[in-house]
């Protein structure tokens, strides 16, 4: 690639970031949603301009706690001042030492030519970077940083990776700088199985450059150490056998342990991950109630039903409210609830800098009701699940506490974890250490 060539990828690639950094940091828009309009208005970028912008944008937005210090002064104070409506007026140059430091922050010494291109035209020297392995530790990475701030790099703290009201509201049974380490990584993909072949599952990924490996205790669990190709247009996945889905989403199903010709409703569906693999469980046989209040979000799921071929799962539009005709109807009903979503910021790492204190409560009067008016559906005998994929304890243990101080008909239910063979008492915190994984919580109830 010729250097004008570069020169203008670097530029346009640039643009696409900034806009979509600003979308997310100053307007709360999600980062993933914003990207994709944005390769929809723009179809001239290749893949190649399209992994540039992606890895770029999550980079930033993973480091951001430190690499803010060399984002335009202007655009720093507007994040972090929302309130003064601060008028933005800087050149796209301005942002080019930020987007060259984030490959640098991800232990990428080998910059590609645009970043390259960046990193020369902040007026940065190769000679400034003081190299590490690619395996160092993140509170290890603030060496790269120390030549381009005012201070040395002295004022950077690891827990400055995560705001600082998160905290308050984190127990993680390992020290929290364990927890900080393992959010500045990318998660592996995860898949889930339906063939009764994996090893043909897997030797497709595999002559398709995919690093895949079964989990030693969840045998239908998938890792992809390298998910850089296209799974969806594999013949496998277009023939139902898989669907993509972490490792600890996919312990909730099986915690929630559905029969062959049960009724289950799965009230808070989604795009149907988890009704999928209720489905599964169930052999196909009996009926599962698939629920959302967006309504797009269940045509995904029964486009995904049709193509694993499961004929047991109806969805139906729930506003959140009682419906007296399920009162009682369910053997089992799970609650996965909105959330701060929390246990996903390795994967989507804006939320950390786009939700607020104030969210969680918000989340919490929604989880509430949710579980409240749901757990009505339960015959008696039957299992009440909740879950959420977030690690604030206000969203997980303490909900499911007022719900059970208020509803003396149900108790917890002991389970051992599926991923992590551990006795529970009928709660369970995943934590990302447990497999490389989401944070999960899961609780399951029993009806007496």
């Amino acid at each position: 690639m010729n250097s004008d060539r570069i020169a203008s990828q670097g530029f346009h690639c640039a643009e696409i970031v900034a806009n979509v950094l600003a979308e997310t940091l100053l307007r709360r828009r999600p980062a993933d949603r914003s990207l994709s309009s944005a390769f929809y208005e723009h179809h001239e970028f290749g893949s190649r301009d399209r992994r540039l912008i992606s890895e770029t944008l999550f980079s930033v937005l993973r480091w951001w706690g430190w690499l803010k210090h060399l984002a335009p002064k202007a655009f720093r104070e507007a994040v972090e001042h929302p309130e003064k409506k601060t008028e933005l007026s800087f050149p796209l140059s301005a942002f080019y030492p930020l987007f060259s430091m984030a490959w640098y922050m991800e232990g990428k010494n080998e910059l590609p030519p645009a970043a390259a291109w960046w990193f020369e035209e902040a007026g940065f020297e190769r000679d400034d970077i003081k190299f590490l392995p690619q395996d160092a530790a993140a509170l290890d990475r603030k060496r790269y940083l120390k030549p381009f701030l005012d201070d040395g790099g002295k004022s950077l703290r690891q827990m400055d990776l995560l705001p600082e009201w998160c905290y308050a509201r984190i127990n993680p049974p390992r020290p929290v700088e364990e927890l900080l380490e393992w959010l500045q990584h990318r998660p592996p993909v995860w898949l889930r199985l339906y063939a009764e072949k994996p090893e043909d599952v897997l030797a497709e990924l595999r002559d398709n450059d995919f690093r895949a490996s079964l989990h030693p205790v969840m045998q239908d669990a998938v890792c992809l150490e390298f998910a850089g190709g296209n799974l969806r247009a594999l013949q496998s996945f277009r023939n139902g056998a898989f669907e993509i889905q972490d490792i600890a989403s996919q312990c909730v199903a099986l915690i929630c342990d559905p029969k062959p010709g049960q009724q289950w409703w799965d009230a808070c569906a989604g795009g149907g991950g988890k009704t999928l693999h209720l489905a599964s469980l169930m052999q196909r046989k009996g009926i599962i109630t698939a629920s959302d209040i967006r309504v797009h979000k269940l045509q995904d799921l029964k486009l995904r039903a049709r193509r694993a071929q499961f004929p047991n799962i109806r969805c139906k539009e729930w506003l959140g409210k009682e419906v007296p005709r399920y009162n009682n109807l369910f053997h089992g009903v799970l609650v996965d609830t909105p959330c701060s979503c929390s246990g996903t910021w390795r994967r989507n790492p804006d939320g950390r800098w786009t939700t607020f204190d104030d969210d969680i409560q918000s989340f919490n009067d929604l989880q509430s009701q949710l579980l409240e008016n749901a757990s009505k559906a339960v015959m008696p005998g039957g299992t009440l699940v909740y879950s959420t994929c977030s690690m604030f304890s206000a969203e997980n243990q303490a909900i499911v506490e007022d719900f059970l101080s208020r509803h003396p008909e149900y108790e917890l239910s002991p389970f051992i974890c599926p991923l992590t063979s551990r006795q529970t008492d009928g709660t369970n915190q995943l934590w990302p250490w447990d497999a490389d994984c989401d944070a999960m919580f899961t609780a399951k109830m029993v009806k007496k």
